[in-house]
């Protein structure tokens, strides 16, 4: 009887793990959708307003087929959203359908007047032919030119002196019609649009939806140069050639007169005006900030409001997936390393290359892992351990004094849900949980990094101490960074899948570094004196 009830006990959890396992991998699957069709969206609404340059043929067809695409994939990603929300959102379709009907009136009231111009007629998400570009003129030899690469994300021309923002309060100082150089595009660059001349960018994607709203404010912008903070300095003049992807040093007024000439050749016409009127509702941005009281369903106004929407909840819902009650189980392998820590792994889609219940990293293809693992790897276990016998005593009076340290059933297992692309690590070290998220591809637009982090044994100030190493050390890698008190969020965007990886990599060491270090952070000097050392030993800035 009782080995009847052990095998009846072991069918019934392989069926709830093969459950769990089909739930995560249709949350994935649609997460894949989600970013596909937001790529597509985004495409096509940067093409779409690159049309109201005027330098294009297009007729009222092109308006019309790109509008029903648009319309087809947004409705497509508030699906996908709900399926990875189990229904959180249904309201989005009554947003959807506002939307989507005040676009139809707007071309239903037009009068049809055939082709405008004959020649070209575009479908979705294809170039027409350019005017501007028929006549490209090279860049001009007497002038220097500083960089000549790019994504020219708003064509134009700016001039200025340039101004470097490599952090957040940078911008509180930023002068009037300068040059906005980063490393990378930043929704806090929204704050002095008004004021900037032009941006340039080592990194970024021309789909982000900060350029779209750079393109609003009809800033030139090119991204993507991958140099531009190391060639230009805070204070150099220079002019920005975003019709060519040039950026010359200096005042270039041959460049500037280029700029003024270029006129709009239908401007003022039928099509052009219509185009403008349907661009109102697809285009413009309204939920620009991430907070509780706008960053609501009811106050999307736009295909654009839409589709940020739900980029930002699926990202936040897939955070979540590896810490649920129910991931303890899930079809989980065990992933053996040469450190005494317990993962477990589930595979979502080709991140395990032969899978037993055992495997090793030799096992693991998945691009984000394997980044992950191996900054791990190469540290030695258990990084710095408590020097003095306070700091011992604080983590066991801590632990048994406060009710927020708690065992739960996965204590001491860690779980990460992998794909090739994808890894969602849910890390307990101890008393502190970290969870890493990543997605790595070669489309710039879907990478990212999200990382979480949380608690501690040792008393309230040594674990506020040591995340505040790990904030700034977060910061000059480029990450955004959010800290309340012990608690944590950081996430890097938008970058070339080996920066991504790169970034992996030393989280990975900053993981085991600062392991123990709550014990020990007994003085404030501690947070600069290992925030030196972390960069000098272990990270390549």
């Amino acid at each position: 009887m009782r080995n009847l009830l052990s095998k009846f006990r072991v069918v019934k959890f392989k069926d709830e793990l093969s459950k769990t396992k089909e739930q995560l991998q249709k949350k994935y699957y649609y997460f894949q959708i989600m970013l596909s069709e937001t790529n597509a969206v985004r495409k096509v609404m940067a093409d779409m307003e690159e049309k109201l340059s005027g330098d294009y043929l297009f007729d009222m067809n092109y308006i019309r087929t790109n509008s029903k695409f648009l319309a087809d994939k947004v409705h497509t990603i508030i699906d996908a959203l709900n399926e990875i929300s189990n229904g959180k959102y249904l309201e989005l379709y009554d947003v959807f359908k506002r939307t989507n009907s005040e676009i139809q009136a707007i071309l239903n009231r037009k009068r049809e007047i055939g082709e405008y111009i004959r020649g070209v007629s575009n479908i979705a998400g294809e170039k027409g032919t350019s005017l501007s570009k028929l006549n490209k003129p090279t860049p001009l030899k007497e002038c220097k030119v500083i960089i000549d690469r790019g994504i020219v994300a708003f064509k134009g021309i700016g001039t200025g002196n340039a101004y470097l923002v490599s952090k957040e309060k940078d911008l509180d100082n930023f002068p009037d019609r300068a040059v906005l150089v980063a490393r990378n595009i930043s929704p806090n660059f929204i704050k002095v649009m008004d004021k900037a001349a032009a941006i340039v960018t080592d990194a970024g994607s021309a789909n982000d939806y900060v350029v779209s709203i750079a393109r609003d404010f009809k800033i030139p912008t090119i991204l993507n140069t991958k140099i531009a903070t190391k060639l230009i300095t805070t204070g150099m003049e220079i002019t920005v050639d975003s019709i060519n992807g040039n950026v010359y040093e200096g005042h270039v007024n041959e460049v500037i007169q280029l700029g003024q000439k270029k006129e709009n050749l239908f401007k003022n016409t039928h099509i052009l005006k219509t185009l403008e009127e349907v661009l109102k509702k697809i285009v413009p941005l309204n939920l620009v900030y991430l907070r509780v009281d706008t960053f609501k369903p009811e106050l999307c106004k736009t295909f654009h409001d839409i589709t940020h929407f739900v980029n930002e909840i699926s990202l936040e819902e897939m955070f979540k997936i590896s810490n649920r009650p129910n991931i303890k189980g899930g079809e989980a392998v065990r992933l053996i390393l040469k450190i005494p820590l317990k993962i477990y792994v589930i595979d979502l889609n080709s991140g395990i290359l032969t899978s037993s219940e055992m495997i090793s990293i030799d096992n693991i293809s998945s691009i984000p892992m394997n980044a992950f693992l191996k900054g791990i790897l190469s540290m030695r276990w258990p990084g710095p351990r408590p020097k003095n016998v306070s700091g011992l005593a604080s983590v066991v009076a801590n632990i048994t004094i406060d009710p927020s340290i708690k065992r739960d059933r996965g204590w001491g297992k860690s779980f990460a849900i992998i794909s090739r692309e994808y890894m969602n690590f849910n890390i307990r070290l101890g008393y502190h949980l970290s969870t890493v998220e990543a997605y790595t591809c070669d489309n710039i637009y879907n990478n990212y990094i999200r990382f979480h982090f949380k608690g501690g044994g040792a008393s309230i100030d040594r674990r506020i101490r040591r995340t505040r190493l790990i904030e700034e050390i977060l910061k000059k890698l480029d990450f955004d960074v959010d800290r309340i008190g012990d608690m944590l969020n950081a996430c890097i965007n938008r970058h070339e899948r080996s920066v991504i990886e790169e970034k992996l990599n030393i989280l990975g060491r900053l993981t085991v570094y600062t392991k123990q270090l709550d014990m020990i952070m007994f003085s404030d000097a501690f947070v600069d004196c290992y925030l030196k050392e972390f960069i000098k030993e272990y990270c390549s800035i």
